[in-house]
């Protein structure tokens, strides 16, 4: 059984700014997302001393949002990447999906 394509958006983290073959309306809801996300991990990483985030995700009723940085480091100017994928998925259905790709 063949599994359908996920509605998949991928986006692009470097040197601050977040770019993608989306409209400007979709690369604009993906930064806030992300920044709202990469705050709360900050603001939870402190407090467990673990640092910084370096990939997080976020579910909502209608979309799945993460992003990952790079070996280069976690701040706003290292290079990264993200995803919005147009519902709701588990992160570890995704992990799944992702490794039934490369077999």
């Amino acid at each position: 059984m063949e599994t359908p394509p996920l509605p998949l958006q991928l986006f692009t983290l470097r040197e601050g700014l977040v770019s993608s073959t989306a409209d400007q309306t979709l690369v604009d809801a993906f930064a806030a997302d992300f920044q709202g996300l990469k705050h709360f991990g900050a603001k939870l990483g402190e407090s467990l001393e673990l640092g910084s985030p370096w990939t997080g995700t976020l579910q909502e009723d209608d979309f799945t949002l993460n992003f990952a940085y790079f070996d280069a480091g976690t701040s706003s100017m290292d290079p990264g990447a993200g995803a919005m994928i147009g519902e709701k998925r588990p992160f570890f259905e995704l992990l799944n999906r992702i490794n039934e790709l490369d077999a």
